[in-house]
């Protein structure tokens, strides 16, 4: 017997007009969760499936908990974070432990059972030559960003156990996909190759672990609806060059001849590797992947080619 709308779990998503938020969102809503999403400033998106959007001011502790009180849901996942001006060096970010923290507690209190933060790969130290390993790779993060989420990473279980939550923390490592931001590798080369413009490019040598953003946002809702706890990386497992994606994207658009390899330098001290070992994520979690590269790059595409037609 199908369960009523009543009787599904009461989700409350953070940040949910952001990248992974909005594919979160939808996952959410077309497994019939009770969703309630949340957004800052900018019109919430026109997200496929049944929310309930809420604005608030993440920032703001009385504002927020006042939400998850009239609310009260079961389950958060929290993916809201400072994204403002130099983001990944701005000291804000350390501000943002403080106010998930305000989050965590404020959700305790309103009744909350589960939750599940939004870290990034960039906590651990990316010097190495092997895969990044929960509680095995270091945590050294190069930028604030990356601090301010492993500090509050390592606080997380302690908070969790003394609130009587259970709670999870996933590592996304590298996402392309619809709806990402026209500054990032995947959609810059698209958006360049569509409108038949040279795709200026680093050399492309360096090896990332690259996921599509639904594969991701599956793993943040598997793990959501899990019992599992502390921290999973969420990578395909296989690091790929940079150059291999711009190629397959040039390929499948026919604009190979309007790819320029080394016209821009890369970064000064630029890992040649990050690679996420997602052995926790697969066995713990019985989770795979939906897109291959090509499968990916194409619906990535697609959509590019669709916003493009409307904005013209």
């Amino acid at each position: 017997m199908t369960s009523s709308k009543k009787d599904t779990t009461k989700v409350l998503v953070t940040g949910a007009a952001g990248f992974i938020g909005r594919a979160c969102v939808r996952q959410l809503a077309d497994a019939g969760h009770s969703v309630i999403a949340t957004y800052r400033s900018d019109p919430h998106p026109d997200v496929d499936g049944d929310a309930s959007w809420v604005q608030v001011d993440m920032t703001d502790a009385t504002a927020v908990a006042a939400v998850l009180q009239e609310h009260k849901p079961s389950h958060l996942l929290a993916l809201a974070w400072y994204m403002g001006p130099g983001n990944q060096q701005a000291l804000d970010n350390f501000q943002w432990m403080h106010h998930s923290i305000d989050l965590l507690f404020a959700f305790a209190k309103a009744g909350g059972q589960r939750v599940t933060f939004c870290g990034s790969c960039m906590e651990y130290d990316w010097s190495g030559t092997t895969k990044l390993r929960e509680g095995f790779t270091p945590l050294d993060p190069a930028t604030e960003y990356g601090a301010a989420k492993a500090g509050l990473s390592v606080a997380l279980g302690r908070m969790c156990g003394a609130l009587g939550l259970s709670g999870a923390w996933a590592r996304p490592f590298f996402l392309y996909g619809p709806g990402e931001n026209p500054k990032r590798l995947a959609a810059d080369v698209i958006v360049s190759l569509l409108e038949g413009r040279e795709a200026l490019c680093t050399h492309g040598r360096q090896k990332r672990d690259f996921l599509h953003v639904e594969d991701v946002a599956s793993a943040m809702v598997g793990l959501l609806n899990s019992n599992l706890e502390g921290p999973f990386n969420i990578g395909s497992g296989t690091a790929i060059p940079l150059a291999e994606l711009i190629m397959e994207i040039a390929r499948q658009i026919g604009a190979e001849d309007l790819v320029r390899l080394g016209a821009r330098e890369a970064r000064a001290g630029d890992p040649p590797l990050v690679e996420a070992d997602n052995t926790r994520l697969r066995d713990m979690l019985g989770w795979t992947p939906k897109f291959t590269l090509e499968t990916g790059v194409a619906d990535t595409i697609a959509w590019w080619r669709r916003e493009i037609a409307r904005e013209n």
